[in-house]
């Protein structure tokens, strides 16, 4: 079994002429230039745009990589089964539905081991690291620092804070304790 992106016929048939459709409708909105007394505020949440689109089109590879593996298994599993027509006991029964267990776990353990799916998860994890990180930079900046509320750097800040106080303090009830065992 092939698991590399010429498989991927539907994928290729709808998503990717969607994908450039998109890009060449909406799809260029992030890169408009921003003007006016917010132009620095509008730029950077613009930058949100490219990561989700990004990390949509990476979810939807990965998402149609998975109903093809579920379609290979669904004809490996066929093909077994066609060898049984005709023959309606209980064992045949029990028999199929172990073949069927068997087919489905071999093929998403192949898929799950092949390098394409690995670059698929590196590349997934790594758009929704990004995506992460720019809604933490957004939620920060447009909604903790204006109500005033504490942002991550100021909790790092104060946990560096509190580390070199509590050190100072052993520090200094180490040396009293030196001092007045030593009188």
């Amino acid at each position: 079994m092939r698991m590399d992106r010429s498989d991927n016929e539907s994928q290729n048939i709808f998503f990717f002429p969607w994908l450039k459709a998109w890009e060449a409708s909406s799809g260029h909105i992030g890169k408009f230039p921003a003007i006016g007394p917010s132009r620095e505020k509008t730029e950077k949440l613009m930058k949100g745009h490219p990561l989700y689109s990004n990390l949509y089109s990476v979810w939807m590879d990965s998402v149609s990589d998975f109903a093809n593996i579920s379609l290979e298994a669904m004809k490996r599993m066929n093909d077994k089964t066609s060898l049984m027509d005709g023959q309606n006991n209980p064992d045949k029964y029990k028999e199929i539905y172990n073949n069927w267990i068997e087919t489905y776990s071999d093929t998403f353990k192949e898929f799950l081991r092949s390098a394409h799916f690995s670059g698929d998860m590196g590349k997934f994890m790594s758009c929704l690291i990004e995506a992460g990180k720019y809604n933490r930079e957004m939620l920060e900046e447009n909604f903790l620092k204006p109500m005033n509320l504490p942002t991550s750097t100021d909790i790092d800040e104060i946990n560096r804070e509190l580390y070199s106080l509590k050190k100072t303090v052993k520090e200094l009830n180490r040396k009293i304790n030196e001092l007045s065992q030593g009188k």
